[in-house]
């Protein structure tokens, strides 16, 4: 299914309509999202710890500062 075909017909239809069906419509919209909201997790930064360790795991920390530094000049 074409989703942007479904839009475009939704704003279509949406622009017929009278002032207060337009406000009356982002109302709802924008309560859907907000309950949409809720619904996403945050999640703390400490959960990020560790992550991607193993892409660093075989490479020389040191070498590595040294070439970094090197790159710099």
């Amino acid at each position: 299914m074409d989703h942007t075909i479904n839009i475009n017909q939704i704003v279509n239809e949406i622009e017929k309509l009278d002032y207060n069906d337009k406000i009356n419509i982002m109302s709802k919209i924008v309560n859907l999202l907000k309950r949409e909201e809720k619904s996403h997790h945050a999640y703390p930064i400490t959960q990020l710890k560790g992550l991607g360790k193993n892409v660093w795991h075989k490479t020389d920390v040191a070498t590595y500062i040294e070439l970094e530094r090197e790159s710099w000049d």
